[in-house]
């Protein structure tokens, strides 16, 4: 892994709002260390994947939740 890991905590926000922080995050912070996203929402186990193969960038581990935690790679696949 590349850089420090930064976490980006969406718990009991509701979607689309984990996509959205996430969208913003990686916008305001473009360095290529990877996040770690935590959310409570079942949805982003749809959302978040489908962004991330979208985007280009490398979706690392998936946890079963709730919690659910995302680790990706903003280095573009």
């Amino acid at each position: 892994m590349r850089g420090i890991m930064r976490t980006l905590d969406c718990t009991n926000l509701k979607c689309p709002l984990p996509l959205l922080r996430l969208k913003m995050f990686i916008n305001e912070n473009c360095e290529a260390s990877p996040i770690k996203l935590i959310t409570t929402d079942q949805i982003s186990t749809r959302d978040i994947p489908a962004f991330c193969e979208k985007a280009g960038y490398e979706l690392r581990s998936v946890s079963d939740g709730p919690p659910y935690e995302f680790i990706i790679g903003l280095v573009k696949t």
